[in-house]
């Protein structure tokens, strides 16, 4: 390898060495409270190196967001790409989203709904939210498939506007998810019904929907 492949490979995995430490902390401690200085201790470099990597800390929040989200690409796209029927993609689509919000190991549903949330407060649109922008574009296009599908197959109730149910569907099923990953935290009480059971639910309620 040249010196310069390995210097850019030596820069990627810095890169992504400061994104992942940077998540961690986030979610630990929030969005507004860590600082640039302790991404820097955590993840063992100078405080000017990690700015030529982020220049700004809404660059960096922006990057995790990014990494966090395109983690769903190659999941998505497999379901998409599975020989069953559209309805059945998108019982396993929402089988993957109920299953990501509540598996305690998982926290990328709750890190997205905290910056979705940061992004909606800020004062005028985050530097680089287009690339947070294009993932959201990508993971549409891969529904997009499913969607077409679904207008051939026969496995979608014909008379319902099939683009904006899915779209309706997937959205609000998934929104419900991030929601009960971030009040985790909190104890439910006996007489409520735990989140699994209502997310359960909600799926039947929304499949129903789109059943032949």
């Amino acid at each position: 390898m040249s010196p310069t492949g390995i210097r850019e490979q030596k820069k990627s995995k810095r890169y992504k060495g400061i994104v992942l430490t940077a998540e961690k902390l986030f979610l630990e401690y929030g969005l507004d409270t860590v600082q640039m200085q302790d991404v820097a201790d955590a993840e063992g470099i100078g405080i000017a190196t990690l700015f030529r990597y982020f220049p700004k800390k809404d660059k960096l929040i922006v990057a995790v967001a990014v990494n966090n989200l395109a983690n769903n690409v190659e999941h998505f796209e497999k379901i998409a790409s599975t020989n069953v029927s559209s309805f059945e993609r998108v019982e396993q689509i929402l089988d993957y989203l109920m299953e990501h919000s509540t598996n305690p190991l998982s926290k990328s549903m709750k890190f997205r709904e905290a910056f979705e949330s940061y992004a909606s407060f800020a004062q005028k649109p985050l530097d680089d939210i287009e690339d947070y922008l294009d993932i959201q574009k990508i993971i549409t296009q891969i529904l997009m498939k499913i969607i077409e599908d679904g207008k051939v197959d026969g496995s979608i109730r014909s008379n319902v506007p099939v683009k904006e149910a899915l779209i309706t569907i997937i959205n609000a099923f998934g929104n419900f998810g991030s929601n009960i990953a971030l009040k985790a935290p909190i104890s439910y009480l006996e007489e409520d019904v735990a989140p699994v059971i209502q997310q359960t639910l909600l799926k039947e309620m929304l499949l129903s929907y789109i059943r032949p």
